[in-house]
């Protein structure tokens, strides 16, 4: 018989944990696996990617009139007789507005849980396949022989309440980051749960990215290039690309640099565009569904982040075969190999201008990245092998 399988995951909009849950379910085995999937929300670009052969789980009726907001969901559940729920949808606002955005999610998860309902399949595993809600669902609200974690990102950056992590991350079966230094933190600081903490990459597929990367011109011909891919949120740091890019026009370049993503941030990164006079220069382009052909056409592809886990962008990036300017975050030594692939600076606007002309000027250093980068070619396939291992395990 198929074993039973149910990923959890909030929704499917564009970042890295849903683009590597698509690519994984899209190479799945369903010979041997028969895949359940747990959203909060069907919206998102990526819904229309998923494998038609995973089972889209329905939305509770209760999480519906959660989610329409404060003042709908609270008149709905009082014209049902709903007091409880009333009760805790009152509450979670209450806690959201009490503490900072993650620790928030922490500590009005006993408020959301209650509007969801558990499966009645008793799944061989659940993977709660991104930090926080979906590790906290798959522990609380699923019934699974095994149960899994991810973590995707450098936990001691996201200023968590690491007791309240604790207490779930015991009550699964394994804990997996997507990258060796990723797993080096955790084990760093949750040393008593060394046994469980499994290594699970991302998947990526270069043929497909390479494919996707073909469109028609997106910059202007005369610029020199820069594509950066990612949230606008603080973390990545986008702040530090706008000041970059005035140093680099200052000193006399011809910059375009497009920034694919959406995000909290925007206003503050147009505000401060606008400050700099910088708006034929940097242009926040929006969502993209497709962000490759941004990448494969810029002359250099620029990351900008105060911390990540293990960046998908960049290794798309590196499958096409572009030089790279990235800042020093904990986990990018795992990925690039300062003036081997790539070239590292420090997490400041002067350092990632200078690292960028760098590579303008030094043409034979440019040249010798890319060379190493067409040597080094991601080859896909073993990170779903790793995830076959935990799943049999």
């Amino acid at each position: 018989m198929k074993k039973k399988l149910l990923f959890i995951i909030p929704s499917l909009h564009l970042g890295g944990a849903e683009k590597g849950l698509i690519n994984l379910l899209a190479n799945f085995d369903y010979e041997k696996y028969e895949v359940d999937l747990l959203l909060f929300t069907k919206e998102g670009a990526l819904v229309k990617d998923l494998n038609s052969e995973v089972n889209l789980l329905p939305i509770s009726a209760n999480f519906v009139t959660f989610s329409k907001g404060l003042v709908a969901s609270c008149v709905s559940f009082f014209f049902q007789l709903k007091w409880k729920l009333l009760w805790h949808r009152l509450l979670f606002v209450m806690t959201n507005r009490k503490h900072a955005t993650n620790k928030a999610e922490q500590y009005s998860w006993k408020h959301l849980k209650n509007f969801l309902e558990t499966p009645t399949t008793v799944y061989d595993v659940a993977i709660g396949f991104l930090e926080k809600t979906s590790i906290y669902c798959c522990v609380d609200v699923v019934k699974a022989k095994k149960k899994i974690g991810f973590i995707r990102t450098d936990y001691s950056s996201l200023q968590l309440d690491k007791k309240f992590d604790e207490n779930y991350f015991h009550q699964l079966d394994y804990l997996c980051a997507n990258g060796t230094l990723s797993l080096e933190i955790l084990k760093r600081e949750f040393p008593q749960l060394d046994s469980k903490l499994k290594l699970v990459e991302n998947v990526t597929f270069p043929k497909r990215i390479n494919e996707l990367a073909k469109a028609e011109p997106l910059f202007n011909s005369d610029a020199i290039s820069i594509a950066t891919v990612g949230r606008l949120e603080l973390p990545k740091g986008y702040h530090l690309a706008v000041e970059a890019c005035a140093i680099l026009v200052k000193k006399g370049y011809d910059i375009q640099w497009m920034i694919v993503g959406e995000g909290s941030e925007r206003a503050n990164l147009e505000q401060l565009i606008s400050q700099q006079n910088l708006q034929s220069n940097v242009i926040l382009v929006g969502q993209k569904e497709n962000p490759y052909p941004y990448i494969s056409q810029a002359h250099f592809y620029v990351q900008t982040s105060l911390h990540e886990g293990k960046s998908n962008t960049i290794n798309e990036a590196k499958i096409l075969c572009k030089p790279i300017v990235v800042t020093n975050f904990e986990s990018v030594f795992e990925q690039i190999t300062h003036l081997k692939n790539g070239f590292i600076v420090e997490k400041n606007a002067e350092s990632i201008a200078n690292g960028i002309i760098t590579l303008i000027e030094e043409v034979e250093l440019k040249n010798k990245v890319v060379e190493q980068l067409q040597v080094e070619q991601l080859v896909s396939g073993k990170e779903i092998e790793q995830f076959y291992q935990i799943l049999e395990h």
